[in-house]
C-alpha cells in the first residue's frame, strides 16, 4: 500500500519551508500548483517498481484530479508495465465522520481543513467517472470487516 502522504511526508515539508511556505500545507493553491503533482508522481514512481516486481500496489487517496482526466484508467500515462491490470474504488464517508476523522487524526497537515470547513466540504464532489459509474463507490464509514468483504467482490 503506497499512501501518497507517507510517500512524500518526507520531503515535502521541508520543500515548502525551503519555498518560504507553511510545512504542513496541503491545501494553498502554492501547494496544489508546486507540490501536489510531485507527490503523486513520486507515489506512481515507486509503484512502477514494485509492479515491475510482479507486486500488487493499493493507492490510497483522493487521486481526483487524475481521475477527472481519466489519466487512472491508462498504463500508459501512468508509466505502469502494460500488463498491470487496475482496479477502481471510491471511498466515500459521509461529511460528519470525515470531519470526526479529520479532528481525531490531529494531524497538522490537516488543519486547513476544520479550520475553513465549508470551503473544504463544499469542494467534495464526486469526480465523473464515479458519478458515471465506471468506478464503484465503497462506504468508508462501514466496519473494516464489511469494507473488506464488499472491496474483495468490487475488484473480482
Amino acid at each position: 500500500m503506497l499512501d501518497k502522504d507517507v510517500v512524500s511526508e518526507i520531503w515535502s515539508g521541508p520543500f515548502l519551508e525551503a519555498m518560504g511556505q507553511d510545512p504542513n500545507d496541503r491545501d494553498s493553491p502554492f501547494f496544489k500548483d508546486k507540490v501536489r503533482d510531485l507527490e503523486y508522481l513520486s507515489t506512481l514512481r515507486i509503484a512502477r517498481d514494485q509492479l515491475e516486481l510482479g507486486l500488487n500496489v493499493i493507492f490510497p487517496a483522493p487521486w481526483s484530479r487524475e481521475l477527472a482526466s481519466s489519466a487512472l484508467f491508462s498504463n500508459q500515462v501512468l508509466g505502469f508495465p502494460q500488463h498491470t491490470q487496475l482496479r477502481h474504488v471510491w471511498l466515500e464517508l459521509p461529511i460528519p465522520v470525515r470531519r470526526e476523522r479529520i479532528i481525531n487524526r490531529a494531524d497538522p497537515r490537516d488543519q486547513w481543513k476544520p479550520d475553513h470547513w465549508d470551503e473544504y466540504a463544499d469542494a467534495l464532489r464526486r469526480p465523473t467517472p464515479v458519478q458515471d459509474g465506471r468506478v464503484p463507490v465503497l462506504d468508508a464509514s462501514l466496519p473494516v470487516a464489511d469494507q473488506l468483504s464488499a472491496l474483495d467482490a468490487l475488484v473480482q
